[in-house]
């Protein structure tokens, strides 16, 4: 695996009783690169990310994050290596305040260990550096609100602001866009663009124009299957594209 690359698989496949999800997928992303998975639905964009993550066994094919092989690693073990991930369906603690739920995740850099609550020194010692990734979010009004009042889209944010403060080295992000208004989308591309400078993000994503001006390579799955790879333009163009999203790729 060269160092140039921090994620790669090779033949990667996941089968469900004879069903092949993912298929001979070999992937590699750049360091410090927006990488973006995108197909139609059911393309087995998800499925590649449960496989990345470890939430499901691969059935076929190997994995390497940063040199070492994680085909066989269990999702701790990969989470403590460095690679964190978002979900379609927002996960924050509903019942603890924006600042709170901030808080939880950098303090991973106190407790390296499953030691998981801290004292409220610890805490509050992260206060001003969580607020710099809520007002960053323009979630700083909530700061003070649960997590389960805030709408849809302020979660998803809450959720990424979250899982960038654990600091990994590669982030996956599920529809990080999803249940966003158009004014919230703005603040998430340029949060996400300037992780990108010390970090790697591998994003699913179904803005088109998100992935147009965001991501560096573009990486287009079908049936389980890689259908084509290459910048936004490259892809765009792409006549097997256009035919597996019937009609084209649409902003």
């Amino acid at each position: 695996m060269s160092d140039d690359y921090i994620l790669e698989t090779r033949g990667l496949c996941k089968a469900f009783r004879g069903f092949h999800a993912v298929k001979d997928v070999s992937l590699r992303v750049k360091r410090h690169a927006v990488h973006a998975l995108i197909g139609p639905n059911g393309a087995g964009k998800t499925t590649c990310f449960n496989l990345l993550t470890k939430f499901l066994p691969v059935s076929a094919g190997t994995i390497s994050f940063n040199g070492r092989d994680i085909t066989r690693a269990e999702p701790a073990d990969v989470a403590l290596m460095g690679l964190a991930r978002s979900f379609q369906i927002s996960a924050v603690f509903g019942q603890m305040t924006v600042l709170e739920n901030v808080r939880v995740a950098l303090q991973r850099r106190e407790a390296p260990t499953f030691a998981f609550w801290r004292s409220e020194r610890v805490l509050d010692g992260l206060n001003d550096e969580a607020m710099v990734l809520i007002e960053r979010l323009g979630l700083a009004r909530w700061r003070d609100t649960p997590a389960a009042d805030l709408s849809y889209g302020r979660k998803r944010a809450l959720e990424l602001a979250t899982t960038i403060a654990l600091e990994p080295a590669l982030i996956l992000l599920d529809e990080p866009m999803a249940g966003l208004g158009s004014e919230d989308i703005a603040p998430v591309m340029r949060l996400i663009a300037d992780v990108a400078h010390q970090r790697t993000v591998l994003m699913v994503e179904h803005n088109m124009k998100v992935v147009a001006e965001l991501c560096d390579r573009i990486t287009v799955l079908q049936a389980g299957e890689i259908l084509a790879e290459g910048s936004y333009d490259e892809v765009s163009r792409d006549a097997r594209v256009i035919e597996a999203y019937v009609g084209g790729v649409h902003a």
